[in-house]
């Protein structure tokens, strides 16, 4: 007889919880919280869970953060009564986060590029908003 060790790694996606700026894509994107399990198995039978992970993803490219227990725990008690955490102390706290990690790399001529562009962007927007409430 066989018995056959090893074990299984399984993503899940839970939802998305917030809409808020990303430093990669340059965009407001929304955020999704995913699951990450890894199982001891036994002849294919998951027997025994030693890894739960939770991360924050943006929808619009690659980046990906590490949520902790108390963060994750947290976005879910608020998710189970309202439909995302947009404009709570949670998302203001999580923004700030996301933005101390993509930024954490940059040089200071990076950091003035990117303020820059993106003053430059919410500039355009404004004008082009400006110009259509101004039209018939």
């Amino acid at each position: 007889m066989w018995i056959i060790f090893g074990w299984e790694k399984e993503q899940k996606p839970l939802g998305v919880v917030a809409t808020t700026y990303c430093y990669d894509c340059r965009r407001s994107s929304e955020w999704l919280v995913s699951k990450e399990s890894e199982w001891v198995t036994l002849s294919a039978i998951r027997v025994f869970r030693f890894i739960l992970k939770h991360h924050l993803h943006c929808t619009g490219c690659s980046a990906v953060f590490p949520l902790t227990q108390a963060e994750f725990k947290q976005i879910d008690r608020h998710m189970r009564q309202h439909e995302s955490i947009d404009g709570t102390d949670l998302h203001g706290s999580l923004a700030k986060t996301i933005e101390a990690e993509q930024l954490a790399g940059k040089t200071p001529l990076q950091l003035k590029f990117i303020r820059e562009s993106m003053a430059a962007q919410e500039q355009y927007k404004a004008a082009i908003r400006s110009q259509n409430d101004q039209s018939p």
